[in-house]
């Protein structure tokens, strides 16, 4: 078993609700009845912030400890990287907090949860290649 493989089971987690989100980007449908997107959109970000705390609790502590100038580089590359997406997840959570403000300006909210899943995806990406595939090599 790869230290990282639960970083990488929680990644497919959340591109798996982001999937199941994405199926229903309607902005129609969405102007209708937004209550089911909106539940998911709450499992989404709860287990993005499960992750996140994750590896700020446990993941970065450990490369910014270690003896590699490599490991901390790289640990404080993707730290500075996260936290403009931190920032963009949470406007995004208070903007789209309830059914009725995505039923209100339901194309604004396919636009906006096309952007953020696609930096989400990027993201998820660049972990699974760069960062975990090195912290499973040292």
């Amino acid at each position: 078993m790869a230290r990282t493989d639960n970083y990488r089971q929680q990644h497919n987690d959340l591109l798996e609700v982001a999937t199941q989100i994405s199926g229903k980007l309607n902005a129609q449908q969405l102007s209708e009845d937004a209550s089911e997107v909106r539940r998911l959109l709450s499992t989404l970000l709860g287990k993005l912030r499960i992750h996140l705390a994750t590896e700020d609790k446990a993941l970065y502590p450990q490369l910014l400890s270690s003896t590699s100038d490599d490991a901390k580089h790289l640990a404080k590359r993707f730290i500075d990287e996260i936290g403009g997406i931190g920032e963009v997840v949470g406007q995004y959570s208070k903007k789209w907090s309830s059914p009725l403000h995505i039923q209100k300006d339901s194309a604004a909210f396919v636009s906006e949860t096309k952007s953020l899943f696609g930096a989400l995806a990027n993201r998820i990406e660049k972990e699974n290649n760069e960062l975990y595939d090195y912290v499973d090599k040292m």
